[in-house]
């Protein structure tokens, strides 16, 4: 009896060990989940496959589709299906807080806490748990390593005004770039700056991409010598071999770029599995540290040289998120006036 009773104790002790085994690979109460979630965003596409992997990694039954583009096709997309009421996209993840607070004034968002926003700084999070930052963009500058020195390369933006970078100057249009829009809006609206700064941009001919990839490519290529870009954009080309290397500026133009599940989702649990996911300092955030993004969480170690997310917040230029958000189109529209003629 005693040696029965023995083995009985093994046996649950063994199916205990393997339900907690499972609940802690399953992450959510070793709950098995099954099905599609699909993802629009502007984040690189090298960044959203190895979420995509290892999040499927995670959770075997479930995939993860999703679309890519510059924020102005991702936002355009989403416009379509709101406007026919075929909804596809679950989690959508912009560049650039403007666009999402749109989407909220609209009732477009799905109000969701996940556990895992509640240390992140109050700069970077919608406080009613409609969006949140999941990454952090930092502007700066690209610069050709085959094209230019590193002794050329201004530490300021306004320093690239000079014979040295005369038609030598890329950017992405800030209608296709939420970044590169609050770029835009934190520089005109600093008295350094203003609209002045950018008349005198095309004036030392500055040319205007379509996408940050191609923005990217043009310096990295040494078609041009500087370009007004995105830090884990440039980084992620650095460590590829890419001939181009990064600058940072001492105005700092820092963008969270958020992340939120679309009201009427057709997959909300795995949407907020997602969202879970990409906001777990032991998930989707120590990923994007990986790959040389500051995350909005302070709970993971950041690569030398790179301030965390409390050191943006105090020193970087300030964005007014609710005037952008209202008054973006008239940005741009005053941006094309000059850069179009």
């Amino acid at each position: 009896m005693k040696k029965l009773l023995t083995v009985m104790l093994a046996i649950l002790l063994s199916l205990s060990f393997t339900a907690c085994g499972k609940k802690e690979d399953g992450g959510n109460d070793g709950k098995e989940y099954s099905g599609t979630v699909t993802l629009y965003t502007s984040t690189g596409e090298d960044v959203v496959v190895a979420l995509k992997e290892a999040f499927e990694a995670k959770y075997p039954g479930v995939t993860m589709d999703y679309y890519q583009a510059t924020s102005g096709k991702v936002t355009s997309r989403l416009a379509t299906e709101f406007e026919t009421g075929t909804i596809v996209c679950d989690v959508v993840w912009l560049a650039d807080f403007s666009g999402i607070m749109n989407y909220k004034k609209d009732g477009r968002l799905l109000q969701y806490n996940s556990p895992f926003i509640e240390p992140i700084d109050a700069k970077f999070k919608d406080g009613e748990g409609y969006y949140t930052g999941a990454r952090i963009v930092v502007m700066g500058l690209g610069y050709s390593t085959t094209a230019s020195s590193a002794s050329e390369i201004p530490t300021n933006y306004d320093g690239l005004i000079s014979d040295t970078f005369k038609n030598q100057i890329i950017m992405t249009h800030p209608a296709n770039s939420g970044t590169t829009k609050a770029l835009v809006y934190a520089l005109v609206n600093n008295e350094k700056y203003g609209w002045d700064f950018f008349k005198k941009l095309k004036e030392y001919g500055t040319e205007v991409n379509e996408s940050s990839n191609a923005t990217n490519n043009a310096v990295a290529t040494g078609g041009y010598k500087v370009c007004l870009g995105v830090d884990y954009n440039v980084k992620n080309l650095m460590d590829q071999g890419s001939p181009i290397a990064w600058q940072d500026t001492e105005d700092i133009v820092a963008v969270p770029c958020p992340i939120a599940i679309v009201k009427d989702s057709p997959n909300e649990e795995l949407a907020k599995l997602l969202e879970d996911f990409i906001l777990d300092p032991n998930g989707g955030q120590k990923i994007m540290v990986d790959m040389n993004i500051t995350v909005a969480s302070p709970g993971v170690q950041l690569k030398d040289g790179m301030l965390s997310a409390a050191e943006l917040a105090e020193k970087a230029l300030p964005i007014d998120w609710e005037d952008l958000s209202a008054n973006g189109k008239a940005l741009i529209d005053q941006y094309n006036e000059i850069f179009q003629k």
